[in-house]
């Protein structure tokens, strides 16, 4: 009873967050279905494990070459989910190839389960049962040969943790760039659940590494310790599900709202042009007290669109667009702090007064500014103001 209920935890979780993510997703959120393919790829990697764990070992010798492929998909498929969140609609036809290390180990795997033979099998089996892959030569030229494969798919998935950590983390760290030149307040579209989420998956695989090198055999007689990675890995595996249930893809919001704003092209030439205008928007509209301000509205209001806006944002004040804006709520906010009246309200308050999302995004833009806190700079204000007091009374 334990065993099964050991090996059938991981399988409910993959299966219940492959079903949700993936129905009805695949036309409005193609981040959110490919999410769903991932966890489906999980359901059968795991269903490997329970193939194994409950000693059904012929089914596992059949079935291996699809552990194999399944386990060396799982971080490409990560990949392009973030990629489908950021920076593309819709996966070309080259981003297959992120898959093929995987298909040429596990198609290696399938031609030598086929062609070892009956007798070789058999040997295999038996292999199995005295505790998965031993990583030292048996004599029998097919074992070693799937031992190699075997060993070769652990190396392809080692490269492919630090490989995809890197460009993960570079697409994100993109992705910040890249909405802060569109979002005045681009918290809520910053992908830190999404490292999360990542390291929710290394967690995960690191915990693989582990009972890998402890051995299948270690589990494989005690239906108690295998409840330990069971439990592991089904709550990583629902958290990232869970994680990636509550977002929507970002970059289809940008072509959405592209297409609700057209605009014409500015020529070039005319940047001084688009600079006056975007200054007198600011002063006199107060543009940035909107808390939800998009290059897209600014844009229209002066008759230019996002690109060339953007373009001259960073090239005349050397600054990206959430940067610009809050330059201009900073100095409302310091305005409020410098004022009497205003010495009732609390920061949290001033900040949203000043068009600032949260109390966080205003103490850290105001102390990017500034460099130091907006508490502090009331306090220095009402120091100030008490000295010149205390002046004025001893003349």
């Amino acid at each position: 009873m334990i065993r099964y209920l050991a090996v059938l935890n991981p399988l409910y979780a993959t299966l219940f967050w492959a079903i949700v993510l993936t129905i009805g997703t695949l036309r409005i959120n193609r981040a959110k279905f490919m999410l769903g393919m991932f966890m489906m790829v999980a359901f059968f990697l795991y269903l490997g494990h329970a193939f194994y764990f409950t000693r059904n070992f012929q089914i596992f010798t059949w079935y291996e070459w699809i552990y194999t492929l399944t386990s060396l998909a799982v971080f490409p498929m990560y990949y392009h989910y973030v990629r489908l969140l950021t920076v593309e609609t819709r996966l070309k036809p080259s981003d297959l190839l992120h898959y093929l290390p995987g298909v040429i180990v596990a198609v290696a795997s399938l031609f030598l389960i086929i062609f070892m033979g009956p007798i070789n099998r058999l040997a295999y089996i038996h292999h199995l049962e005295h505790g998965s892959h031993s990583f030292y030569l048996s004599g029998n030229p097919w074992i070693d040969a799937y031992q190699m494969l075997f060993l070769l798919s652990r190396l392809v998935f080692g490269i492919q943790i630090f490989a995809y950590l890197i460009l993960n983390i570079r697409l994100i760290r993109h992705h910040k760039e890249n909405i802060a030149q569109y979002y005045s307040n681009p918290e809520e579209l910053n992908l830190n659940w999404a490292q999360l989420m990542y390291i929710f998956l290394l967690l995960t695989s690191l915990a693989g590494f582990i009972f890998n090198a402890l051995g299948r055999s270690t589990f494989l007689d005690n239906s108690v310790k295998l409840l330990i990675p069971s439990f592991i890995f089904s709550v990583l595996l629902f958290v990232i599900g869970y994680l990636g249930n509550r977002q929507d893809q970002i970059v289809s919001q940008i072509v959405k709202l592209d297409e609700m704003y057209p605009q014409e092209e500015r020529p070039e030439k005319e940047p001084n042009d688009v600079v006056v205008k975007l200054e007198e928007y600011f002063t006199s509209e107060k543009a940035y007290l909107n808390k939800d301000l998009k290059i897209w509205e600014v844009s229209k209001m002066i008759n230019s669109n996002r690109t060339y806006v953007s373009g001259i944002i960073n090239k005349h004040y050397r600054m990206n667009f959430c940067t610009y804006v809050n330059h201009h709520r900073v100095k409302e906010a310091r305005r409020m702090l410098e004022t009497e009246s205003f010495d009732g309200y609390t920061l949290e308050h001033i900040g949203d007064l000043s068009g600032f999302g949260s109390l966080n995004s205003f103490i850290r833009a105001f102390q990017k500014e500034t460099g130091i806190t907006p508490g502090k700079y009331r306090e220095d204000r009402k120091v100030r103001k008490s000295d010149q007091s205390f002046a004025h009374i001893n003349t």
